[in-house]
């Protein structure tokens, strides 16, 4: 499929956009990159593409030389009200994700693609797991937004392998072309809203998972999403609509769907789901002591992800440690579930004041200036029974480089203080 020209502009140097960049350059682009932070990471990158022959630049944007690109690649962490994608949106230049510019390369059409609110790293995880249990010429390959580009595995992949996609809206927004043989939306509730102009336009980034596909495609969806949010979208794609049978686990049916659209034996899903160990970071149990349970839930973002984690726990018996980058303002949603099963609130970071303000005489609330004592005032209000949770329902980026340094932090700071060490230090 053809791109609007060799002269391409990648602007963001994390993970995808330094693969982007080597991965286009090895293919004849004429690529520079352009990265408006000054982190560690994003000039070590740019020092090492530039021994490769890639020209760019951190700490700011040479618009005119980007000006000049035919195309741009943009970073899932530059949102569209940023300065610099205002000026290449009126300059016309055409703006491309890595996900789009990927699928333009991947030899396997066997592609299933993973988005929504919550859980799309934990279906993610498992269709990947039921397609390698299943066996077959080709392998089963999870990538995207669960922490591997896309665009880097495309030199591993052969036409026999099933590419497993999770995806964000950010990653979505930017595909015009993208097409999944099967495409999942598991559900849909308000976020982002630091990143989406509104919610209609979280939304419609979303829906970019269907727009391509075909009538020999598959899309499965919510169909109390689909009346509630897009009754008029248009899904050209066979759908398959599950949520509807209150006996069945969401994720356990969107498996068994695309067990029966694969022919891959319901069998297997019963042991790939028996066999699950769950994700890190994810709901992950990783200490037990004097009858007190650690739950590590850092890449919980979204407050509907905290309710999802809080209707796990018995009523009153979660000392939650919350907050963080707030994507959305949507917090008052959770009084009721706060007020029944949070005996105790932490809270942290940016969102301090919003939490503050939205759970006010729902449960005790603490607030704490660092990380580290966060874990150790959450440790000192936990009794032998109760689960100290964290599950921020925050963006990680005003603390962390990520979730995964969240969480890896919560685990040594927990430990430390259920083993009685008094010097955790840190963030």
């Amino acid at each position: 499929m053809d791109f609007p020209g060799k002269k391409v502009t990648v602007l963001g140097l994390g993970v995808s956009g330094f693969q982007s960049a080597v991965f286009l350059h090895q293919r004849n682009f004429s690529v520079r990159v352009s990265d408006g932070g000054t982190s560690e990471s994003v000039r070590q990158h740019v020092e090492q593409l530039a021994a490769l022959g890639i020209p760019g630049e951190a700490g700011s944007h040479n618009l005119p030389e980007i000006l000049q690109s035919d195309w741009v690649l943009i970073s899932p962490g530059i949102p569209p009200a940023a300065a610099v994608y205002q000026t290449i949106r009126e300059a016309g230049i055409p703006i491309l994700s890595e996900i789009e510019a990927a699928s333009r390369f991947c030899p396997t059409e066997k592609i299933i693609a993973v988005t929504g609110t919550c859980g799309k790293t934990t279906v993610t995880t498992l269709l990947r797991n039921l397609i390698e249990a299943a066996g077959g010429p080709g392998r089963a390959v999870a990538c995207g937004n669960i922490g591997n580009p896309w665009i880097g595995e495309i030199e591993n992949l052969t036409a026999q392998d099933t590419v497993v996609l999770e995806l964000s809206s950010f990653q979505l927004e930017h595909c015009t072309h993208f097409r999944p043989k099967i495409g999942i939306l598991l559900n849909l509730s308000p976020n982002h809203e630091d990143w989406h102009a509104n919610g209609q336009a979280y939304i419609a980034a979303k829906l970019r998972l269907f727009q391509a596909q075909q009538e020999s495609d598959h899309a499965l969806l919510r169909e109390q999403d689909r009346r509630a949010f897009f009754p008029a979208y248009p899904v050209k794609a066979q759908v398959f609509s599950f949520g509807a049978h209150p006996s069945l686990n969401p994720n356990e049916e969107v498996l068994r769907t695309v067990a029966a659209i694969l022919d891959i034996p319901q069998v297997l899903v019963d042991q790939t789901l028996a066999s699950f160990q769950g994700i890190e970071h994810r709901l992950e149990v990783f200490h037990q002591a004097g009858g007190i349970t650690y739950v590590n839930d850092s890449k919980s973002t979204t407050p509907s992800s905290l309710a999802w984690a809080l209707e796990k726990y018995p009523d009153g018996r979660v000392i939650l440690i919350a907050g963080g980058h707030p994507k959305s303002t949507n917090f008052d949603s959770l009084r009721d579930l706060v007020a029944r099963k949070v005996k105790r609130a932490v809270l942290i970071g940016e969102a301090r004041e919003l939490l503050r303000e939205a759970w006010k005489e729902t449960a005790p609330l603490s607030e704490a200036g660092t990380f580290a004592e966060a874990v150790r005032l959450a440790h000192a209000a936990a009794r032998e029974g109760d689960i100290v949770l964290l599950s921020p329902a925050c963006a990680s980026f005003d603390m962390f480089s990520n979730y995964q340094e969240r969480g890896r932090l919560f685990k040594q700071f927990a430990r430390e203080a259920a083993q009685g060490v008094s010097h955790v230090q840190g963030r």
